[in-house]
């Protein structure tokens, strides 16, 4: 019996699938601690804008994941790597840039009841810093983010690379064989004289 290529386990949907969901969850999850006088502080990804473009590249990969479970299409393929390449992407330079974008963040926060500028309150964390009363630390949310955008991304390439060849493999499964021609039957069939008129009565044509 044969097995055609839509028999096969679509690999590249479950990746996207399960990066898309990665993606959303972790963006919910600590992305940076910030600890100093014995306290810390966490920040999650949907505390600040990168956390929702995470969510919404992880929807967009979790839906086109989902439409390839049941026909794999290029377009779908697109989104789902596109969507893991943004949400991992971000994920890496949030990874990079986390100090500075928790130390702005702090920085306006407390600036108001500090009485005192942004810029003036940055200078004084930064020296906490650097004399060790004050540290920031990466949360294991931001590497489930950049894990799910790397899923995604892969999924979404191997489901690129299927969706070539499905509809050459569909074709071939659903084209209906041509029976052979047994050897008896086609020399019979050459053998076969052509139909000619039948030779008239005697008597009729010769006088």
């Amino acid at each position: 019996m044969e097995q055609t290529g839509t028999s096969r386990p679509p690999i590249g949907a479950i990746l996207a699938i399960a990066g898309g969901a990665l993606l959303v969850v972790g963006s919910f999850l600590p992305w940076a601690e910030v600890s100093g006088g014995g306290t810390s502080v966490t920040a999650k990804g949907v505390d600040g804008s990168d956390g929702y473009v995470t969510v919404v590249a992880g929807l967009v990969a979790l839906g086109a994941g989902i439409m390839m479970m049941r026909q794999t299409k290029r377009v779908l393929a697109i989104l789902a790597l596109v969507a893991g390449l943004v949400g991992g992407g971000l994920g890496v330079y949030d990874a990079l840039t986390a100090k500075d974008n928790v130390l702005d963040a702090a920085a306006e926060e407390l600036a108001p009841s500090l009485g005192a500028s942004a810029e003036q309150v940055r200078v004084l964390l930064d020296e906490a810093i650097d004399a060790g009363q004050l540290g920031i630390s990466i949360s294991f949310g931001l590497f489930v983010v950049i894990g799910g955008g790397m899923l995604a991304l892969i999924g979404g390439s191997m489901s690129m690379k299927g969706s070539g060849s499905a509809g050459t493999s569909g074709f071939a499964a659903t084209s209906a064989p041509v029976p052979p021609v047994e050897s008896g039957q086609a020399s019979s069939m050459a053998e076969t004289p052509p139909m000619t008129q039948p030779p008239p009565p005697p008597g009729e044509g010769g006088s």
